[in-house]
């Protein structure tokens, strides 16, 4: 009893060893809800550990146990309502995949520290559950706890490395601390277990003897200790901070690692639907005056190519253009000359942005560099340079197109659309939904112009959108579960996001409608004191530009509570001039705002998956692909590793249930002793007798003093039952076998035990009989056909 609370202790000694691993986990997750779940699974462990291993099972056998009760664990706390009789079904394996591909992009979307998801708490106390059977498999089924260093090492690393910063140092020393205890713990226990061999003392000895050994080796560990711990301190200051990406890219991202700062700072052209734009850094980037009262954003990129997974973004694939001190600076595309417009300079003193990035105002006219190379695109006037120019200057063009001009935009001919073709390219998963949107959307408008303003007009005023740097949690269907969106339809369903959803949804409804359109990535125009505006990295932008002929690249504003859209897109500017004075024409109707059609009034079909589909045909195909592939596999190796275990068993139950007499049940377990000693790597013994088959095994099989005594106690059974004149009981004797086994396989090698596990000799033999009474069966049937055919055949005259 005394061991097996000691084995206790040890397993809840194992269990926090865990837990103080993984403490950085609190560092990268806002709210600490984790803990409670991952608590309660590793509570599972150590009880179905300490269960276990009361029954006298097997190391492999404890290990299975503690998997089987942590995914039950787990499937009851994280699976509710998609349990059967409480057991996990496909169903639960469909929650469990989405909400390990919720924690995923949470991880890759936020910096941290990271709003606490359920699926991040199901990632985290599920892994942590993982560390905590292994650790407790080393450490105590096993008894080797500095092994079991290996998975802490893991757990403390993917927690630690994606921090984003240094740790205290308190993380390092109580983990440290924690390994050490458990080593120390097993140590000891070593050290007192060395002598194996019961003496009696004839001299009188000192009784300090042992405790002076052990004093001296407990003094050597802490000296050891010390210096371990001493290093868990030094290292980290020594070390290099480890890159961000061990264990999920995205979330070792501090809070500012995306930040602009006082030094210079990047501008990234891929745009995540889910994340980017979103920095609330204060410090400047851009400083500028100008004449112009209402200054455009600057523009700094513009890209056509979005992908739907993972709502992606990409760069401009055209060519770079060829830079110069003084290079030509083409025409805006598709700008009649009869548009009436304005000059306008920006002076900038001062530019963090780094090259070959470059922040101007679009539609671009000139610039001077003072000397620095630099080239515009001749499809979008993209400036990029050699490098980045401390000060420079723009001028460019302010628009004020009338209201005919505006009313007067056509629908694009096929030739048109053919050289537009990938800015009229809408997204695969949300296509449907999108071009059912905008068709409602722009019913009955005759312009383009009148189509973009409906469009503009429903994300930024009529739709009931609304502006937050918090994206909404993904949709859900009838049932409660994830609905599958894409992060398109997941923000047209939500209603809930920043400027990059807006803009994105504005380009893709606008291409459903027939207009080219693509994104423009920059800054806002800042804020203006004492006549200088300054531009900080929270200005940072994405808006929808759109090809209206005559008109060219046109900027809509479509993010509500952000940025005032330009004159000309203002609801009234197509009924009046930009200066407010009433135009000629009749004017279109005012949009009913009564009537916006909803996203989730609109048809399903081609959208991401609403449920988990269990139909045969379905579970077919997740099993052969994939990581259904990886785990059929995996299930059927089990499964195949346990047909001969099982075989050796049915023999030795088929055995000892058609034992007629009790000397023949005695003979059944005598006999399955010595063949699982055979299978442990220990031959038959050579002798005749019980008693020197006794001192045989005692001898090779290197037994302990409760392993003997069982040894000796089933000889005795087996010799009463072969020699003397009445049966024994053997109503103990399947405990002494089971004995004699445990404290053999404690001392052979792991390889040894493994194959006396999964390859039992009893076991192949049975096989090997089920197989050729099989072959004999066929035989003797291909046999009997064989002559009733002949018998047949020859009775025909």
């Amino acid at each position: 009893m005394k061991g097996r609370a000691s084995r206790g202790v040890d397993a809840t000694l194992a269990a926090i060893a865990t837990l103080t691993a993984a403490w950085p986990v609190s560092t990268l997750l806002v709210a600490p809800t984790w803990v409670s779940r991952t608590l309660l699974l590793l509570v599972v462990v150590i009880l179905s550990g300490v269960g276990a291993r009361a029954l006298v099972l097997r190391g492999w056998q404890v290990l299975t146990v503690q998997l089987v009760c942590v995914v039950l664990a787990a499937s009851a706390v994280y699976g509710q309502g998609h349990l059967w009789h409480g057991l996990p079904t496909f169903e639960t394996w469909g929650v469990a995949d989405k909400l390990i591909r919720e924690a995923i992009k949470t991880a890759q979307t936020y910096a941290a520290p990271a709003p606490t998801t359920p699926g991040l708490i199901f990632i985290v106390s599920c892994a942590l559950a993982l560390v905590a059977v292994a650790v407790d498999y080393l450490a105590v089924t096993r008894r080797s706890p500095s092994l079991a260093g290996l998975p802490l090492l893991s757990a403390f690393l993917s927690s630690a490395a994606n921090t984003g910063a240094s740790l205290p140092v308190y993380f390092f020393l109580a983990a440290a601390l924690m390994w050490l205890i458990l080593v120390a713990r097993q140590g000891s226990s070593i050290l007192r277990r060395w002598g194996t061999t019961v003496t009696v003392a004839r001299t009188p000895v000192r009784g300090t003897i042992d405790s002076e050994g052990l004093y001296r080796y407990s003094a050597m560990a802490r000296t050891l200790g010390a210096a371990a711990l001493v290093a868990a301190i030094v290292t980290p200051v020594l070390l290099p901070q480890l890159p961000p990406k061990f264990f999920l890219s995205g979330l070792g991202r501090s809070s500012s690692a995306n930040g602009t700062g006082s030094g210079a700072g990047g501008f990234s052209l891929n745009i995540d639907l889910a994340v980017d734009l979103n920095e609330q850094s204060t410090a400047p980037v851009l400083q500028y005056t100008t004449a112009d009262t209402s200054p455009p954003p600057l523009r700094v990129a513009v890209t056509s190519f979005y992908r739907s997974q993972p709502g992606i973004w990409r760069p401009f694939g055209g060519p770079t253009p060829a830079l110069s001190t003084d290079p030509d600076i083409p025409e805006p595309v598709g700008l009649s000359s009869d548009v009436p417009k304005r000059r306008f300079t920006m002076a900038f003193a001062r530019n963090l942005l780094n090259d070959p990035n470059l922040a101007v105002p679009y539609p671009l006219i000139d610039a001077d560099l003072r000397g620095i190379a630099w080239g515009a695109d001749n499809q979008t006037q993209n400036v990029r340079v050699a490098e980045s120019p401390d000060s420079y200057t723009a001028s460019y063009w302010r628009l004020e197109p009338t209201a005919a001009m505006l009313r007067n935009t056509p629908p694009l001919s096929e030739a048109s659309q053919a050289l537009f073709a990938t800015d009229l390219t809408l997204d695969g998963p949300s296509a449907d939904k999108v071009t059912a949107l905008s068709e409602q959307l722009t019913a009955g408008k005759a312009s383009n112009y009148d189509k973009a303003m409906a469009i503009q007009e429903y994300l930024r005023a009529d739709g009931g959108f609304t502006y937050s740097l918090t994206l909404a949690p993904p949709a859900k269907d009838a049932s409660g579960n994830d609905a599958g969106f894409d992060p398109l339809t997941n923000f047209l369903v939500t209603k809930k996001g920043y400027c990059v959803q807006f803009a994105t949804a504005m380009v893709m409804m606008s291409r459903a409608a027939g207009i080219p359109a693509h994104m423009a990535l920059g800054f806002l125009p800042g804020t203006r004191s004492n006549g200088v505006w300054t531009v900080v990295a929270a200005d940072a932008h994405a808006w929808p530009e759109l090809y209206l002929d005559g008109l060219g690249w046109t900027r809509f504003e479509p993010t509500p509570s952000r940025a005032a859209p330009p004159a000309y897109a203002t609801p009234s500017a197509a009924g009046e001039t930009p200066g407010g004075s009433p135009s000629g024409g009749a004017t279109a109707p005012a949009p009913d705002r009564r009537t916006r059609p909803d996203i989730g009034d609109l048809p399903t079909s081609g959208g991401g998956s609403q449920g988990t589909d269990l139909s045969p045909a379905a579970v077919l195909q997740w099993l052969t692909h994939g990581w259904g592939a990886v785990l059929f596999g995996c299930l059927v190796g089990l499964f195949g590793s346990l047909v001969v275990p099982l075989a050796a068993r049915w023999r030795r139950r088929r055995d000892l249930i058609t034992a007629r007499t009790v000397a023949q049940r005695v003979e059944v377990q005598w006999s399955f002793l010595t063949s699982s000693l055979s299978d442990l790597g220990i031959p038959p013994s050579p002798s005749r007798t019980p008693r020197q088959a006794r001192a045989y095994y005692q001898q090779e099989a290197f037994l302990d003093a409760e392993a003997s005594a069982a040894l000796g106690r089933a000889v005795q059974t087996l010799e009463r039952s072969r020699y003397a004149g009445s049966a024994p009981d053997p109503g103990g004797l399947a405990d002494d076998v089971r004995q004699v086994l445990r404290g053999a396989a404690s001392t052979r090698r792991a390889s040894d035990r493994l194959r006396a596990g999964l390859w039992p000799s009893r076991g192949l033999a049975q096989l090997r009989s089920v197989r050729n009474n099989l072959a004999w069966s066929g035989r003797a049937t291909l046999r009997d056909v064989g002559a009733v055919l002949r018998q047949r055949f020859s009775r025909r005259p």
